[in-house]
């Protein structure tokens, strides 16, 4: 047994040996690496996330009812607006009134129109003025 650790040490010993230089190559683009592993790396981050913003909105949050009634309400002002910018005359208005807000849209006449939003709780009101005279997008 002693003869046969002896000859093996002996013959891996008469082997050359190789080795090759070790090269540092970064992963990680802004390291210098490939960039076409920022996306991969990114991904990877974003699945190990586990932290919420707690000032994001949640939209799981809202029922069906909230979502339709929400669709609702921006088609009102948006048909409003539409009825407001599309009259020729200064002055035409259109007038949406709820528990909680009253909006008019009143046209300029030159394709603009000015917002009054009330707010019946508090009674603050809120002008957006958009295509006014001198005014432009």
């Amino acid at each position: 047994m002693k003869h046969q650790t002896l000859a093996v040490s002996l013959l891996l010993s008469a082997m050359p040996l190789y080795a090759g230089e070790l090269i540092y190559q970064p992963i990680n683009p802004s390291f210098g690496g490939n960039p076409l592993n920022g996306s991969y790396l990114l991904n990877k981050a974003q699945v190990q996330d586990t932290h919420d913003d707690p000032d994001a909105f949640a939209f799981d949050s809202l029922s069906d009812t909230q979502l339709f009634i929400n669709d609702l309400r921006n088609s009102l002002v948006s048909d409003a607006i539409t009825d407001a910018v599309d009259a020729a005359e200064p002055g035409r208005s259109s007038v949406i009134d709820s528990a909680q807000l009253r909006i008019e849209v009143v046209s300029n006449g030159n394709g603009g129109f000015s917002m009054q939003v009330l707010d019946r709780a508090t009674g603050e009101t809120t002008v957006i003025n958009l295509g006014t005279s001198g005014n432009t997008f």
